[in-house]
């Protein structure tokens, strides 16, 4: 639903009549009145009107009536019971009604069953709610007028101290009319711009809630600091609100939209305060980077891990595609600590094929002074090709290069390429394999006795921490095994 506008908003131009003889200073002009003093005054009949009074509001445009408002209470006068009217065709129906209204009760809303929301109320005034008739939808969706009845009183002169009538411009007018009032209204309710400055602060981003599930049979524990203060889910883009406490910014979002359904602007979930200038949402960066460092040490349990923070994101996404490409199925990736090396020795080789290619298009150049080169169009065709080529065999072999020369400082790659170079010599050597399923799927490698397991195997060696060779060992001790190809 969309933002709610006040119908009753002096700037709007509503009119109000009553039918009762009031006190000095409190007709029911002051319900629409631009001067606050006024609009805390409120309505009050003369001592000796007793109820029913009627109040008559105009609109200048229809309005599709959405939530009606009333504050029944004006100091020790209260009056009690209420009835809503709206005119349709010419005809005053009714729409909703009120009784017997409790000593507690500081307000009493009016809206329609499918809107309500339980979280919309205010925790710092008792409001009561009572729903439209099922029928009010046709007398309220295009109405130029609603009449409030007060009904009954608390032993005093009939009061009113406060209205409002929240709602949108009627579907029946023109398209001109409808942006008409919203930017009047727009203007009104954020006359700075502070609103979308609160809702998207400099250098953040709301992306679409993506929270990282944990496997299925994963027992890992997530630090209670990485979890959202609300919801209670770990958290991509931490968020410190003015209260001190930390959500993620999709939480923050989720809370404007709800408040922007009944007319506020975005506030702190905890404390209730508006944002402004200088009382805002802000990213918490540190602990953003300890997260992502958290989901990268532990992208085995979860499902799926997203990646967005670090400077150098791009290169390492290039290093990692690089070194995937050289990987046989089944096999793992080199390590992490191998994307540097990977992008400098990257950058060499793609210096090396601009100045392959430049080599290629100076030839070309060369070639065009002979007496029988062909037509210009022809020729520059033919360089150009010559040069994508050129470029792209020389790209294919540097990227190759690159990956060997940056395992190769290695310690750990180079000493398997190393063995497996001088095992390829002597035809008895018998394939690397598990130690426990002989499967060639290995990918771990346990340090207290050098024997190579799979995945499998090592959950099962874990309960017990012993080899197949009865040598113990601890979770510290294994590692990842990196097959290359020889």
């Amino acid at each position: 639903m969309s933002s709610l506008i006040n119908f009753l908003n002096p700037k709007l131009k509503p009119s109000v009549e009553s039918d009762a003889v009031c006190e000095d200073g409190y007709t029911a002009a002051n319900l629409v009145a631009d001067d606050i003093e006024q609009l805390e005054r409120g309505f009050m009949c003369f001592a000796v009107c007793k109820p029913p009074i009627e109040i008559v509001f105009d609109f200048p445009k229809a309005v599709d009536m959405k939530v009606i408002k009333l504050w029944p209470s004006c100091g020790a006068l209260r009056s009690t019971a209420f009835e809503l009217h709206g005119r349709h065709d010419g005809i005053w129906e009714r729409v909703a009604f009120v009784r017997d209204l409790g000593r507690g009760v500081d307000s009493v809303t009016f809206c329609y069953q499918s809107d309500y929301n339980s979280r919309s109320s205010s925790n710092s005034e008792q409001s009561e709610k009572v729903f439209f008739f099922k029928s009010a939808h046709k007398i309220l969706a295009s109405t130029n007028s609603v009449k409030v009845v007060i009904r009954a009183t608390e032993r005093c002169p009939p009061v009113l101290r406060k209205v409002q009538m929240w709602g949108l411009p009627a579907r029946s007018l023109d398209k001109a009319d409808r942006e008409l009032v919203k930017t009047i209204w727009s203007e009104i309710s954020d006359p700075y711009g502070q609103r979308d400055a609160a809702q998207t602060p400099t250098g953040q981003r709301s992306p679409p809630r993506n929270v990282p599930e944990l496997r299925e049979q994963s027992t890992l524990s997530i630090p209670e600091e990485f979890l959202d203060s609300i919801t209670w889910e770990l958290m991509i883009f931490p968020t410190v609100l003015p209260s001190g406490k930390v959500v993620d910014q999709s939480t923050i979002d989720k809370h404007a939209e709800e408040e922007a359904k009944w007319g506020r602007q975005p506030s702190d979930p905890f404390t209730g305060l508006e944002f402004n200038a200088q009382r805002k949402a802000i990213l918490n960066l540190a602990l953003k980077a300890r997260i992502e460092k958290f989901l990268m040490e532990n992208s085995e349990h979860f499902k799926a891990v997203p990646r967005s923070l670090g400077t150098s994101r791009q290169r390492r996404r290039h290093a990692s595609q690089f070194a995937s490409s050289t990987c046989q199925p089944g096999q793992i990736s080199p390590a992490a600590g191998t994307y540097s090396a990977l992008s400098s020795a990257y950058k060499q080789q793609q210096r090396k094929s601009r100045a392959t290619a430049t080599a290629t298009s100076s030839s070309a150049a060369s070639f065009v002074g002979s007496p029988h080169s062909p037509p210009a169009a022809k020729r520059a065709r033919h360089s150009h090709h010559g040069s994508a080529c050129a470029t792209v065999t020389s790209t294919t072999t540097s990227i190759e290069q690159a990956i060997q020369q940056a395992l190769q400082k290695v310690t750990r790659f180079s000493q398997l390429a190393t063995n497996s170079s001088a095992g390829s010599g002597s035809s008895s050597a018998p394939p690397a394999s598990c130690i426990n399923c002989r499967s060639a799927q290995f990918g771990y490698e346990i340090r207290t006795c050098r024997h190579l397991v799979c995945r499998e195997c090592l959950v099962l060696l874990s309960q017990d921490q012993q080899c197949v060779c009865k040598v113990f060992f601890r979770c510290a001790d294994v590692e990842r095994y990196h097959k290359l190809d020889p």
